[in-house]
């Protein structure tokens, strides 16, 4: 993403939620161009807001109490929260909070897809080509279909530095009839 369009992006955000400072969303938004741009700690400062308005990482409560109103957080974006944020923690080299938030994940009703593919982004940070492929592997064995934030997040790993892996995984890829519009 080019500068001027990231920073006009989160002045925007900022602002808006300077407006609605209780929306989760706009966080969670905003976190995520943060992680995009490899800003890892404002990243996890706003995935943590967004975790702690949210109530406690548990499946059981969705909501902020702020004042005389209650704010709601889809499960779907809490899980999303949680796996941003741990890629987040990941890429900065913190892997003890990675890994909190990965179990937390394997033992919620989250989507498998989100635990493969941190396993996948950990194995690939770890530089374990063979485990990083069998993990790729088992992603794609639960979805042949790319998660929404795939392709963005897939950018922030040095997946090309890793010698067999890229090729490996445009093989996966070609095998199931999936086409990546960015550069893996």
């Amino acid at each position: 993403m080019e500068r001027s369009v990231y920073l006009s992006l989160i002045k925007e955000l900022t602002l808006e939620i300077k407006a609605d400072k209780y929306s989760l969303i706009l966080l969670m938004q905003r976190g995520y161009i943060y992680l995009q741009n490899k800003n890892y700690q404002k990243a996890i400062q706003d995935f943590n807001t967004v975790i702690k308005r949210n109530g406690q990482i548990d499946t059981r409560i969705y909501s902020y109490r702020g004042g005389k109103e209650t704010y709601f957080l889809q499960k779907n974006n809490l899980y999303k929260t949680c796996l941003f944020r741990s890629l987040a923690f990941a890429l900065s080299g913190d892997f003890e909070k990675f890994s909190h938030d990965y179990i937390y994940l394997l033992k919620s009703d989250c989507e498998m897809e989100y635990t493969d593919f941190l396993i996948f982004s950990w194995s690939v940070l770890k530089d374990e080509t063979e485990e990083a492929i069998n993990r790729y592997s088992n992603l794609r064995s639960y979805s042949k279909e790319l998660m929404d934030f795939e392709e963005d997040v897939f950018n922030l790993l040095p997946i090309e530095n890793i010698e067999g892996l890229y090729e490996s995984i445009k093989l996966i890829d070609f095998s199931l009839g999936i086409t990546r519009k960015n550069k893996n």
